[in-house]
């Protein structure tokens, strides 16, 4: 093996590329690889190491209860706190041409302990539609707030009221939602 010290130093840039063990999944057979890895790889590993996405799919029978009967997204970890950092949704219609009517169950909400603290809302108008067409992906931003420590996530609607369906109508849909979080030890 060649002796480190005797090779030049320099400042490195982000394409520049450091030798490593790249190590398998768990519960696989597969063997640890030497592999390079670039400086930007592994400056985007410090810099959000503790930054995780979760994908939860809301059933068509959960959204027609969603605002008596709040869907956990994140379950709760005690001794630690959720900042959420971003969330994306989107509506998976597959009903009649008929659709759920929110307007008595105000905004869709996203949120720890209580809807009023940290948490994001997504407009009526973004919420599952149930119709023939899918819905538009919507890309919500966390409004500031405290956070209990130990409590999970959900998702209702800001009244606390499920959607209602038209007489004759009949609304199918799932909705999506991709949840950008921090998992934060409370101190």
């Amino acid at each position: 093996m060649a002796n480190t010290i005797s090779y030049p130093k320099v400042n490195a840039k982000s394409s520049d590329l450091v030798l490593g063990t790249s190590m398998p999944l768990p519960s696989t057979n597969d063997n640890p690889r030497t592999v390079n890895f670039s400086i930007s790889q592994i400056n985007g590993l410090a810099n959000s190491p503790d930054i995780a996405t979760a994908k939860v799919t809301v059933t068509d029978a959960q959204i027609r209860t969603l605002g008596t009967v709040p869907v956990e997204i994140l379950p709760a970890v005690t001794g630690y706190i959720y900042e959420i950092l971003g969330v994306t949704t989107q509506s998976i219609n597959s009903g009649g041409g008929s659709g759920y009517d929110w307007s008595a169950s105000g905004d869709g909400v996203i949120y720890g302990l209580q809807s009023n603290q940290h948490r994001v809302e997504i407009p009526n108008a973004n919420l599952p539609a149930g119709g023939l067409s899918p819905g538009e992906p919507y890309v919500a931003t966390p409004i500031a707030g405290s956070f209990r420590n130990g409590s999970g996530v959900k998702v209702s609607t800001t009244l606390g009221v499920d959607p209602t369906i038209p007489i004759g109508q009949t609304p199918v849909a799932q909705w999506v939602i991709n949840i950008t979080y921090r998992l934060i030890q409370a101190g």
